[in-house]
């Protein structure tokens, strides 16, 4: 135990990773190609906009990990299915769009294009 009160100059500096960069690929969907596997891991609310990354062990193969952002269709099927560690996901971009409407803080309103998943578990 410390006899006298330490400042912060006199802690050791530690290097730490980026958070996000752990050495698995991470991948971004293309419309109408899947990605199929066990969940590993879910990072819940990370990120700028507190969103999912979803580590899969693609194929069910633990040496073949990928991980994705999540949004909100796929984090509602996943809470709506109770899908956790060792459940099976498919998540697919489809090529059907839609919109939504966002206000900024000036009143004024932008139109936004997403594309919608569809998104698969047990």
């Amino acid at each position: 135990m410390a006899s006298e009160p330490m400042s912060f100059d006199d802690f050791e500096e530690t290097q730490v990773e980026d958070d996000y960069d752990d050495g698995v690929e991470e991948i971004k969907f293309e419309v109408d190609e899947p990605v199929i596997g066990v969940i590993v891991d879910i990072d819940h609310d990370v990120g700028p906009n507190e969103n999912d990354v979803i580590h899969l062990a693609r194929g069910g193969d633990l040496g073949d990990r990928v991980k994705f952002w999540s949004n909100g269709q796929i984090r509602r099927t996943i809470d709506k299915k109770g899908l956790g560690n060792g459940s099976w996901l498919a998540v697919k971009k489809t090529a059907e769009t839609r919109t939504y409407e966002i206000e900024h803080d000036d009143g004024s309103t932008e139109e936004r294009e997403y594309h919608v998943f569809d998104v698969r578990g047990e």
